[in-house]
């Protein structure tokens, strides 16, 4: 999820502007008028508290500050630009009729760089602001960059502090450097009538799991506290992990777990539950490099939320059974058609719950996905909805984004690439990562997958589209200088499956078996045998190359691609089922057909 926009700051969780909420009244609406003090070095003695006489102080109506366009008071830092005042301080009293119907307080605050707000003397929130002792001169823990400047953060507080009558809002705001060029402050309150009884809406569904921890996800209708109960018997859930932060976009992180051990869980939301149960649970992965059994479930273009994608989500149930599916691999267009929150909701909430709340998705950004979010910025519904590792937390080396990243799965390392939107250059950040990436791994089998097809001849061509021939052109050579095994794609709406090929970077028409083939033949044990390499990270010794964009609609094509073994225009998915140094891989039709398969061997 898009961090800047989700970040835990004194009971306050800040989330994105799509939050819901069931009821409201507006106490303070922006560009209010404030009472504000701010050429003053000392802070004034209980400024936060009802009983300061602030009748001295200036007023004026917001967007207070200075130094840019679009501010409406224009407020003062004192007598040096290059050492300037570093916290102005606001009031503005407003009145309130029954204050005990109100069940939170929704705040919408716009401030360069950090605040601190009291509602009648009692802390609210600090954004963006240290822990510890707040005094005049304490800096803001970071800078605010110019595109976040006019950001109005948007989180939910407690409304215990609301009273009947006369009510003091009090605001401190503070710069990250006495000769920082500009500062703004601008703020809305909203208050959330209700009886605090909040309904789950979305989920839960697991993200970023490792061998010792879980995202736990949900949304609720209303503001409400996060807690999610867990243990290894369904009957015992006996650790807790608990935030008091009101919200409606709800992510507990589980910690401290055994690896390869099933867990089930309760997700709670003011003290209600929001699910439970016996088909509740996760498993956490294997320590890396352990060989363990491995179901991996990818879909491609499954985003259609129609009768296709349904049909081939329940072919899989029926084909899997009880096998647990370890690793679900989203590659892209997850909703069609402009990758909004209600079209994930329709094509990936509702379709999938079962699934959702027992198996961690790993998903990469389509074109679709990207006409409502922005990988360069991190933000929009996918960014959103998504809670992926940076940080290198879930294996791998950190990226720096939730647009492209790696996990390691026991014996398999995955690489993930945004192949949409961030640059596809060798000379690029994601490209650089990647190659550091690839060098750090010591895992036996590599599986990297993004959303634009190196190869294919189907409802897109390779040779003529510029994100697929530059993924052709660097992704591709890149990953097989370090012993990639497969690698995934969608977009193109059909099922096509190559040969076990290296070396390959031109147009359809330069491919030729002897030269770019290591095999040619279907990779099947019972007819000309599995596809076999000498061992993990073996520069071009061979890849097995995949089209699975048939997840939600198929739309034919050419189907001719000179590297292709195996061409469908068919609605299905991919199952790929790794044992120690052996890969089987199927394609399993709407129906619960394998129409084709082949095995990896080393």
């Amino acid at each position: 999820m898009h961090k800047q926009l989700r970040t835990i700051a004194a009971g306050l969780l800040l989330v994105g502007i799509h939050t819901n909420v069931v009821a409201d009244q507006v106490m303070i609406d922006k560009e209010a008028r404030w009472s504000y003090l701010d050429a003053q070095r000392q802070a004034p003695a209980n400024a936060q508290l009802p009983s300061f006489n602030a009748s001295d102080w200036a007023s004026g109506h917001g967007v207070l500050g200075y130094g840019d366009s679009g501010i409406e008071t224009e407020i003062d830092y004192g007598s040096d630009k290059n050492n300037k005042n570093i916290t102005t301080y606001f009031r503005h009293q407003f009145s309130v009729e029954k204050a005990e119907e109100f069940s939170a307080l929704r705040l919408k605050l716009m401030r360069d760089d950090g605040a601190v707000v009291y509602l009648n003397g009692h802390e609210l929130t600090r954004q963006n602001m240290p822990t510890g002792t707040i005094t005049s001169s304490t800096l803001a823990s970071e800078t605010v960059g110019q595109n976040d400047e006019k950001l109005y953060h948007v989180g939910y507080v407690a409304a215990d502090r609301l009273q009947n009558g006369e009510n003091t809002l009090a605001v401190e705001l503070h710069q990250r450097s006495p000769s920082s060029s500009d500062t703004w402050f601008d703020l809305k309150l909203i208050g959330i009538s209700g009886d605090g009884i909040a309904e789950r809406v979305r989920g839960p569904y697991l993200q970023t799991g490792t061998p010792d921890s879980v995202r736990v996800l949900w949304r609720t209708d209303e503001p409400a506290t996060s807690c999610v109960h867990y243990g290894t018997a369904v009957s015992t859930l006996s650790d807790t992990v608990c935030s008091d932060a009101l919200v409606t976009e709800h992510e507990v992180r589980l910690q401290g777990l055994n690896p390869a051990t099933r867990y089930f869980y309760k997700a709670v939301s003011n003290e209600q539950v929001m699910a439970q149960g016996a088909d509740n649970y996760f498993e956490t992965s294997p320590v890396p490099g352990t060989r363990e059994k491995i179901r991996i479930w990818a879909i491609g273009d499954a985003g259609t939320a129609n009768a296709n994608q349904r049909a081939v989500y329940n072919a899989y149930q029926a084909h899997t059974g009880d096998t647990y599916t370890n690793v679900w691999v989203m590659l892209g267009d997850n909703a069609y058609g402009d990758g909004t929150d209600d079209e994930y909701q329709r094509a990936v909430f509702d379709m999938y719950p079962q699934l959702l709340r027992q198996a961690v998705v790993w998903p990469t950004i389509g074109n679709h996905d990207a006409h409502t979010s922005d990988s360069a910025t991190q933000s929009g519904a996918y960014f959103d909805i998504f809670s992926l590792p940076t940080l290198g937390e879930a294996g791998g080396l950190p990226s720096g984004t939730e647009a492209y990243y790696s996990y390691d799965y026991g014996n398999i390392h995955f690489i993930v690439l945004d192949s949409a939107e961030s640059s596809r250059m060798p000379w690029g950040d994601m490209m650089r990562w990647m190659e550091a990436d690839l060098q750090a791994s010591d895992a036996e089998w590599t599986i990297a997958y993004w959303h634009h097809p190196p190869y294919t001849k189907g409802s897109h061509d390779s040779d003529w589209e510029l994100q697929l021939i530059q993924m052709r052109k660097v992704a591709n050579k890149m990953l097989k200088r370090y012993g990639v095994d497969l690698v995934l794609s969608g977009h193109s709406h059909s099922y096509e499956r190559s040969k076990f090929i290296d070396g390959h970077y031109g147009q359809a028409w330069t491919f030729s078996n002897p030269r770019h083939a290591i095999d040619s033949g279907s990779g099947q044990r019972e007819n000309d045998g599995a596809y076999t390499k000498p061992g993990a990270h073996v520069s071009n010794a061979g890849a097995v190359y995949i089209v699975a964009g048939s997840s939600g609609k198929k739309s034919g094509g050419k189907l001719n691609h000179k590297a292709m073994y195996a061409s469908l225009n068919e609605l299905g998915s991919m199952v790929i089922d790794v044992e120690g140094l052996t890969m089987d891989a199927v394609f399993i039709d709407e129906k619960g057909q394998v129409l084709d398969h082949f095995s990896i061997e080393k």
